[in-house]
């Protein structure tokens, strides 16, 4: 990647609002440019022709998101199979979950969520493979004060 180019990511969720408010804000910060999708399969038709640099997909209701996840990782798509990625869910069940581990998700976030906790994920995904997580998402931890 060019020094100074922005990462690709892709976020594939069915409200638009929140799509477009995370892709502005997310470009506006230069975080990264985020490509939306409303849905997988058309996720699924931009990767067969794109890259991306990292995925952030709601599970949604069916298992859309799970064969999406599944084609990344077995290397179907542009994407390398080690493509970070990371979910958003209404709710995920302990099995769902260690699924979704096995296939290296990094974050699966239970909405409601603040766009600011879905930006830090995108920071997150965005960040080169080298570099390690900053600790608690960028941010440093408040010092607690204690009386001797």
């Amino acid at each position: 990647m060019p020094h100074g180019a922005q990462r690709q990511l892709l976020l594939v969720d069915p409200h638009s609002l929140f799509r477009r408010t995370v892709a502005m804000v997310a470009r506006q910060l230069q975080i990264a440019e985020v490509h939306e999708c409303s849905s997988h399969e058309a996720a699924q038709r931009l990767l067969e022709h794109q890259a991306m640099d990292g995925l952030l997909l709601d599970i949604g209701q069916g298992l859309d998101a799970l064969a999406l996840l599944q084609s990344v990782r077995a290397g179907a798509l542009r994407c390398p199979a080690a493509t970070p990625v990371a979910l958003t869910a209404e709710a995920c069940d302990l099995s769902t979950a260690q699924l979704y581990k096995e296939l290296h998700v990094r974050r699966i976030m239970l909405k409601p969520f603040k766009v600011k906790t879905a930006l830090e994920v995108i920071q997150d995904l965005a960040r080169p493979a080298a570099s390690p997580p900053p600790p608690f998402g960028g941010v440093e931890a408040p010092r607690r004060q204690t009386a001797d």
